[in-house]
C-alpha cells in the first residue's frame, strides 16, 4: 500500500475548508447586494463576510500562499472599514469586493490544479482606491465605563442603533454554571429575533455556582418587553442606558425564576456527527463492491451447476439459498455506498447566484435566478462535471438571450430577466433544465452565421431540420457575435457544453420560441460510479450495455430484420437498428450477416430510440466503469469494466452511439411512424 503524504492530506483539507468559506462568503455577498439595492444593509451579513475574509487570510498564511493572503487581507481591511461605517458602500466598491471573491475562488481552483502564480496586486489597488472615507462621528453620550469595554466595531453598532432611535438596554443575566452553554445560546437566539445584540460585557456581580454577565442590546422594545421575553429562559434584570423612549416601569426590577434546565455532564464530544470523506476512498469502496458483485455471480453459477448434479443437488439448493441472502445484502451495500456519494444539486445551483449577479453588473442587465428541485440528489463527481457546462449556458443566456431592461419593458415584459434552474429525477437519470424568458433562438440567424463562417455548406443548409439547425450552436468556433465581449463571442462555450455532457453519457435538448425564451434540457445518469449492465456478445466479443439506457429487450428473427434495411419492426413500431459489431467495425469489415435468431435491445435517452442487435444475452452485472486513457478514447465507448475471470470488456456509451450514427440515419421516430 502506498503511504500518503501528510502534507498532501493537509493541503486537501485546506482546499475543502477554503471552498466552504468562499461558498458562505458568496451567499452573504448576494444578500449584501440585495440589501444595497433595497437601501437596507444588514450589519450581521457584513460582519459575516468580514469574518470569512479574516479566516481565509489566516489559513492562507499557514500555507504561505501569499497571493491569497494579500488579497484576503486587503478584502478584510475594506470590509472592516465598511462595517465600522468609515467608508461608503458604493456600487463600485461592491463590485470590487465581488471581484475579489471571484478571484479568490479562481485562486483556489488554480491551487487544486497545481498553479501557484496568480497576480492580485491590481485588484488589491482597486479595492483601496474605491473606498470613499466618511467623516468621523461625534462622541457618544454614554457612560464612559461602558464605552471603555466596547471594541471599535461595537461602539459603531451602538451609535448606529441610537441613530435608528432604538432603546439601548443592558440585560443583566445569571446562569447556573452547569447549564450556561445551552442557556446562553437560547437567550441570544431569543434576543436576536427583534433586537441587535451589540456586545456581551463582564459583570461585577459574583454569586456562587452562577455565571453573571451583561448583554448590551439595541431594540425598539421597552425594558418591560425584553424582561418578559428573556425572563422565560434566564434570571434577568433589564435597565435602559440610552434611547428616545421613557422607562416603562419605574423602580427596581426583580428577576424571574428561570425555567429548570437539565444538568448536562461535562463532555468533550462534538455536537455534529458528520464527517468529510475523500471521494477517492469512496471510489476504492466502489471497486470492492464491484468485485463482490462478480463473486456473487460466480456463486450463483456454481449453485446452478450443483443443483443440476444429482449427487450435489442438496448442496446446490443450500448454496442457492445463501446466494439469495448474499444478493439482498449486496444490494443493500451497493445502495448504501451510492447514497453516500449523493449530494443535493442545490449545492451546485447556489453557486450561480453570485455568478449571475456579477454578469448582470457587467452587462447592465437586471436578472433574477429561480431554482426548483434543489433537493434532487446526484453523484458528487457529476455535480462537479456539470459546473462548467451550466456556467457556459448561463453566460450565453445573459449575453445573447436576455434583453436590457428598457428593451424588455418596450416588449411588454418585466424589467427583470429570469433564469430558472430546475432539476428532477427521471428513472435512473436526472434532468436539469435551464430556462430563460429572453428573445429565444432565431434559426434563420443561426443558419446564416453557419454559412458565413463556413461551418455549413449551402447544399446542406437546404436539408437541415429545425432541430439540426439549433444543434449548430454546439459546433466549435460557432458564435453569432461579430466581436468578442467579456462574456462571449469566442465560439468556445457551447461546444464545451456538448462535449462535457456527452462525456457524462448525457444529452442536451433545446426548445425555443422566438421572443419568449429558450429551454436547455440536460439528461444525465444519476451516477457513473457503478452501473447495472447487461452483458452481451456480438461477433464473439463481449460488451456491457448500461441497463439505465435499456427500454425493451426482445428475441428477433432474421426475417423480421430483413424486411427493412434500416428499421426493424419492434412491437408494432419501426425503430432504427444497428448491429453492435457493424458500428464498431464498419470501416474494416462488411456488415455481419443477421443470424436466424438474435436479440434486439431498444435503448434511448429522452425521445431518441435505437435498437441494438446482438448475438447473445449473457447476464446482468454491477460493474465499475473506468474511463479510458485519452489516447484510447473512441466514440460509443463509455469506458472499460473489469469482470474478474471474464477479463476486461468495453462499456457501450448509448449517447455516443446515437451521436455517431452514419450520416442520414436518424434515431428519431416521427409521430406518423410511431402510430
Amino acid at each position: 500500500m502506498v503511504k500518503k503524504n501528510k502534507k498532501d492530506e493537509r493541503f486537501k483539507e485546506f482546499l475543502v475548508e477554503a471552498e466552504d468559506i468562499l461558498s458562505a462568503m458568496g451567499r452573504d455577498l448576494l444578500k449584501l447586494g440585495k440589501g444595497v439595492k433595497a437601501g437596507l444593509i444588514d450589519p450581521s451579513v457584513l460582519n459575516s463576510i468580514f469574518r470569512s475574509a479574516h479566516t481565509l487570510k489566516g489559513i492562507s498564511g499557514i500555507y504561505d500562499f501569499k497571493d491569497m493572503a494579500v488579497l484576503s487581507h486587503a478584502l478584510e481591511d475594506t470590509l472592516d472599514m465598511l462595517r465600522l461605517d468609515r467608508v461608503t458602500l458604493s456600487d463600485e466598491l461592491l463590485g470590487h469586493v465581488m471581484d475579489a471573491h471571484e478571484m479568490l475562488v479562481g485562486i483556489i481552483a488554480s491551487k487544486g490544479a497545481g498553479d501557484f502564480t496568480i497576480p492580485v496586486q491590481e485588484l488589491k489597488a482597486s479595492l483601496v482606491g474605491s473606498c470613499q472615507v466618511k467623516k468621523s462621528k461625534d462622541d457618544l453620550n454614554i457612560d464612559k465605563k461602558i464605552l471603555a469595554t466596547l471594541t471599535e466595531y461595537e461602539a459603531h453598532r451602538l451609535r448606529d442603533n441610537l441613530k435608528q432611535s432604538k432603546n439601548i438596554l443592558i440585560v443583566a443575566v445569571r446562569f447556573p454554571i452547569i447549564s450556561f452553554d445551552k442557556g446562553y445560546a437560547a437567550l441570544i437566539d431569543v434576543l436576536k429575533t427583534g433586537s441587535e445584540v451589540i456586545a456581551t460585557l463582564p459583570s461585577a456581580e459574583s454569586v456562587a455556582d452562577m455565571l453573571s454577565f451583561d448583554i448590551l442590546i439595541g431594540t425598539l422594545e421597552t425594558d418591560t418587553g425584553i424582561k418578559a421575553l428573556a425572563g422565560k429562559i434566564a434570571e434577568v434584570e433589564v435597565r435602559r442606558i440610552a434611547g428616545p423612549m421613557t422607562e416603562s416601569t419605574p423602580g427596581e426590577i426583580k428577576g424571574v425564576e428561570p425555567l429548570a434546565a437539565p444538568a448536562a455532564p461535562e463532555t468533550l464530544r462534538r455536537v455534529s456527527d458528520s464527517v468529510r470523506v475523500d471521494i477517492e476512498k469512496l471510489d476504492n469502496i466502489m471497486n470492492i463492491v464491484s468485485e463482490l458483485g462478480m463473486l456473487k455471480s460466480s456463486v450463483a453459477r456454481l449453485s446452478a451447476e450443483m443443483k443440476n448434479d444429482t449427487r450435489l443437488s442438496f448442496y446446490g439448493i443450500e448454496l442457492s439459498r445463501i446466494e439469495a441472502y448474499l444478493e439482498r445484502k449486496f444490494t443493500e451495500l451497493r445502495d448504501s455506498v451510492l447514497d453516500i456519494r449523493m449530494v443535493p444539486i442545490g449545492q451546485l445551483f447556489s453557486r450561480f447566484e453570485t455568478f449571475i449577479t456579477k454578469l448582470a453588473r457587467e452587462t447592465g442587465k437586471e436578472i433574477r435566478l429561480e431554482t426548483k428541485g434543489d433537493d434532487t440528489e446526484i453523484d458528487k463527481l457529476i455535480v462537479e462535471e456539470l459546473a462548467d457546462p451550466l456556467m457556459h449556458i448561463i453566460r450565453n443566456i445573459v449575453d445573447h438571450a436576455l434583453e436590457h431592461p428598457v428593451e424588455r419593458e418596450s416588449a411588454g415584459k418585466e424589467r427583470y430577466g429570469t433564469i430558472a434552474l430546475k432539476a428532477f429525477q427521471s428513472g435512473n437519470h436526472v434532468v436539469i433544465e435551464v430556462i430563460d424568458d429572453g428573445i429565444g433562438i432565431d434559426e434563420v440567424v443561426i443558419k446564416e452565421k453557419a454559412l458565413e463562417k463556413g461551418i455549413l455548406s449551402s447544399e446542406d443548409a437546404t436539408t437541415l431540420t429545425r432541430h439540426q439547425i439549433l444543434e449548430l450552436i454546439f459546433m466549435p468556433g460557432f458564435t453569432t457575435r461579430d466581436s468578442v465581449s467579456t462574456t462571449s463571442g469566442r465560439g468556445v462555450g457551447m461546444d464545451v457544453v456538448k462535449e462535457n455532457i456527452a462525456r457524462l453519457s448525457g444529452i442536451v435538448d433545446i426548445e425555443t420560441v422566438k421572443g419568449e425564451g429558450t429551454k436547455f434540457s440536460l439528461t444525465i445518469p444519476i451516477t457513473l460510479a457503478i452501473v447495472q449492465a447487461l452483458i452481451v456478445e456480438e461477433l464473439g466479443v463481449r460488451y456491457a450495455v448500461p441497463l439505465s439506457s435499456v427500454i425493451e429487450i426482445a428475441e428477433l428473427h432474421s426475417s423480421t430484420v430483413a424486411e427493412n434495411s434500416e428499421y426493424v419492426r419492434f412491437n408494432d413500431r419501426d425503430i432504427l437498428y444497428i448491429r453492435l459489431g457493424e458500428f464498431f467495425y464498419r470501416k474494416e469489415t462488411e456488415a455481419p450477416e443477421i443470424k436466424e435468431t438474435c436479440y434486439g435491445i431498444v435503448v434511448g435517452l429522452a425521445e431518441q430510440r435505437l435498437c441494438i442487435i446482438v448475438d447473445r444475452l449473457l447476464e446482468e452485472l454491477d460493474v465499475v466503469v473506468k474511463p479510458l486513457p485519452r489516447v484510447l478514447r473512441v466514440g460509443g465507448v463509455a469506458g472499460a469494466a473489469d469482470v474478474g475471470d471474464e477479463g476486461t470488456m468495453l462499456v457501450a456509451d448509448v449517447t455516443g452511439i446515437l451521436e455517431l450514427l452514419p450520416e442520414g440515419r436518424t434515431a428519431y421516430i416521427s409521430s406518423e411512424e410511431a402510430v
